[in-house]
C-alpha cells in the first residue's frame, strides 16, 4: 500500500500486489466507492499470478478528499501517473461504472503501455443521451442526482445499494458493506458523477485498438445495458459478455462467471 501525490501535494491511496506474470491489472472502482469493493477480484487475480493495482479515486476511500479537480480527465491522469510510478508497462485497465469512463480516458494516454481494456458495467462512451446516442438518461437527470445526494447523502446511498444497484440477491451483508464503503466518499466525488453528464468518449473509444472485454448486466438499472452493447460495437477489438440476470455489480452478483470470463480474456493477451 502507499500514497501518490497527484495534484498540489494531495494524494491518492493505492495497493500494488506484485505477481509473477508480466501483465498488471489496474482496477478502477465506480462512483463514490473505493478499492475495497474489488477485494474478491484482487484475490482471484493474485491466485493466477497477475500483478494488481487497486486504488481509490480522488475524494473516495482513503484518498484525500479536497481535490480541486475531480473531472474524468483528472481521474484518468491518475491512472497514468500510478502506472508510471509503479513501473507498469503492460497495463490492463478495468473500470466499473464511472470507473469505465476513467479507464477509457487513461487508455488513450497510456499508449504503448496499454495491453488491454475491460469495461465492467462501464459508463462509457456516454452515460447520458446525446446526438446519435439514444441510450441512458438525460444530462439533467445526473445533475438532479447530485443535488439529491447533497440533500440526504446517507439515505440516498442506502437506497442505491439496498434497492437499486443489484438485480440478484447478494444478501444484506454485501449491501450494507457496499453502502458503508460509499459513505467514505466526500462531496468532491459527487462532482465526478456530475462530470459524466456531458462526457462523450466515442472518438477516444473508436481509436483504442487493443483487445477489450465489455461486461454488461442485462438488468442493470444504473448504467443502461445498451451503453455497454454500444461500447462493444464502438471498440475495434472487443468481445461482449452479457450477464442477463445481473444488475450493476456483475463481479459481486455472479463472481464465478465474471472472474472466469476475466481470466479467460487475460490468458489470451
Amino acid at each position: 500500500m502507499g500514497y501518490l501525490a497527484v495534484e498540489a501535494g494531495k494524494q491518492i491511496y493505492y495497493e500494488h500486489h506484485v505477481g509473477a506474470k508480466s501483465l498488471t491489472v489496474v482496477l478502477s472502482h465506480g462512483w463514490g466507492m473505493g478499492s475495497r469493493v474489488w477485494g474478491n477480484t484482487v484475490a482471484c487475480l493474485q491466485d493466477e499470478g497477475y500483478s494488481v493495482v487497486a486504488y481509490d479515486h480522488r475524494g473516495c476511500g482513503r484518498s484525500d478528499q479536497d481535490f480541486a479537480d475531480v473531472s474524468i480527465e483528472a481521474l484518468g491522469d491518475d491512472v497514468v501517473k500510478l502506472c508510471q510510478h509503479l513501473g507498469v508497462n503492460e497495463a490492463v485497465v478495468n473500470g466499473w461504472s464511472l470507473g469505465g469512463a476513467v479507464v477509457v480516458d487513461a487508455a488513450a494516454k497510456l499508449a504503448s503501455n496499454l495491453a488491454g481494456l475491460v469495461l465492467t458495467a462501464g459508463a462509457s462512451p456516454r452515460y447520458t443521451q446525446g446526438e446519435g446516442f439514444p441510450y441512458g438518461g438525460q444530462p439533467d437527470d445526473v445533475r438532479a442526482t447530485v443535488q439529491a445526494l447533497r440533500a440526504d447523502r446517507v439515505n440516498f446511498l442506502k437506497g442505491l445499494y439496498f434497492e437499486g444497484a443489484f438485480a440478484k440477491d447478494v444478501g444484506d451483508d454485501v449491501k450494507h458493506w457496499a453502502w458503508q464503503i460509499s459513505l467514505e466518499a466526500g462531496p468532491g466525488a459527487d462532482a465526478s458523477l456530475g462530470a459524466l453528464a456531458d462526457t462523450d468518449q466515442r472518438e477516444i473509444m473508436a481509436a483504442l485498438d487493443v483487445p477489450a472485454l465489455v461486461v454488461v448486466g442485462g438488468r442493470d438499472g444504473v448504467v443502461a445495458p445498451e451503453i455497454g452493447r454500444f461500447a462493444a460495437e464502438c471498440l475495434p477489438n472487443a468481445q461482449l459478455l452479457e450477464m442477463p440476470e445481473c444488475g450493476h455489480g456483475p463481479f459481486l452478483e455472479e463472481p464465478e462467471t465474471y472472474h472466469n470470463a476475466l481470466l479467460e480474456y487475460l490468458s489470451a493477451l
